[in-house]
């Protein structure tokens, strides 16, 4: 590996070691953390905050490191995959394989509620909190949904972006990112928010 690519073992709650990756984005670094069986992680990296953050559309994603990357693992090349097609044309992304998600760090609701979105809201949709709460059939669970929202640990590809509040758009990153979640938003197609 290279010194542009941020390579770390780290061991994820399902007790396999997982392995950082490195991709730049129009949104700046994408850092993906996962192990044999998939994603563990998935984050912007760096203090973005709605001061500093400046997407440069331009940034095509493109995995950091200068080896060979024939011999990526499967879940790594096919997250370059999405996020190559989920930056050019979000619509398109239903017709590439989902990164396979490891094993959540939270509680059996919270992996129901990330499944739940990820399968069910594509790009250019929103939900509320309320009618993603009655999707799983547990209506009077909106702030369960929003605690899960905030400990989303796989956030774009579970599109966390997407569910916003019956009167707004919503926290993104405790509120600190809501200019990211306007840009992710406006990239699908949802222009109804400022």
């Amino acid at each position: 590996m290279s010194s542009n690519s941020t390579v770390k073992k780290e061991r994820g709650s399902c007790g396999s070691s997982g392995v950082k990756y490195r991709f730049s984005s129009p949104l700046g670094y994408i850092i993906i953390t996962a192990c044999a069986k998939g994603l563990h992680a998935v984050e912007l990296a760096g203090n973005i905050s709605d001061e500093n953050f400046s997407p440069n559309e331009r940034t095509e994603v493109q995995l950091l490191q200068e080896d060979d990357t024939s011999n990526l693992p499967k879940v790594i090349q096919e997250s370059l995959t999405w996020f190559q097609v989920f930056f050019k044309d979000p619509e398109l992304v239903a017709t590439v394989p989902r990164p396979e998600i490891c094993c959540f760090k939270q509680s059996r609701f919270h992996a129901r509620v990330w499944q739940t979105l990820a399968d069910t809201v594509g790009p250019g949709e929103v939900i509320t909190y309320g009618a993603l709460a009655a999707r799983l059939k547990n209506p009077g669970a909106a702030r369960a949904v929003g605690s899960a929202m905030r400990n989303n640990p796989n956030s774009i590809i579970v599109p966390c972006h997407r569910v916003v509040r019956s009167n707004g758009m919503g926290l993104y990153h405790g509120g600190q990112r809501q200019n990211v979640k306007l840009w992710l938003l406006k990239h699908e197609g949802v222009d109804k928010f400022k």
